[in-house]
């Protein structure tokens, strides 16, 4: 059986207002969802899965190829695209975005008006929020917090890596700061 149906309300989204999203209603009781509740917006189907408790809610948005399943929860106005996958337990809200073959899954929490994308996975029980941005091949896990770091590259540790560490006295301190934060929180 289906979770939810299409309300038959449609909004443009995209840099040239091209995609359109449709608004979901649950047709069954799941997650924090009673049936009948409005939920946000999506392109397609595949983009939040009929099995679990997986939710779309708010004016949140998935689109592209983005996917949204098993027990996660994207609300607030949130926004998952491209081939973006939010899975598990993870929780997507408040203004993030996250797209791109970005990852967000576990009890993960991406949130404020961070950003996950290129190739990028937050996972575990990791949060990256307020204006944080984490790319690249970047992933963010354990206990990890991620508040203003951007992190990009190739990093495992959730260390940010400058393209020109050595460049100046400031960039030293920071990679250091960042060092000795990363020892507290992984």
């Amino acid at each position: 059986m289906k979770k939810y149906e299409f309300t038959g309300e449609t909004k443009q989204v995209g840099i040239l207002g091209n995609i359109t999203l449709k608004r979901i209603r649950a047709t069954m009781e799941f997650g924090i969802a009673k049936i009948g509740d409005l939920g946000g917006w999506i392109e397609k189907e595949e983009n939040l899965s009929h099995e679990g408790d997986a939710e779309v809610y708010g004016n949140a948005k998935v689109y592209g190829n983005a996917k949204v399943y098993g027990n996660a929860k994207v609300y607030g106005d949130a926004e998952v695209y491209g081939n973006a996958k939010v899975y598990g337990n993870a929780k997507v809200y408040g203004n993030a975005k996250v797209y791109g073959d970005a990852e967000v899954y576990g009890n993960a929490k991406v949130y404020g008006n961070a950003k996950v994308y290129g190739n990028a996975k937050v996972y575990g029980d990791a949060e990256v929020y307020g204006n944080a941005k984490v790319c690249g091949d970047a992933e963010v896990c354990g206990d990890a917090y991620s508040r203003i770091l951007r992190l990009f590259g190739s990093s495992h540790t959730g260390l940010p890596e400058r393209r020109n560490p050595g460049q100046d006295r400031r960039s030293n301190l920071y990679r250091q700061h960042a060092q000795g934060l990363s020892k507290k929180w992984l």
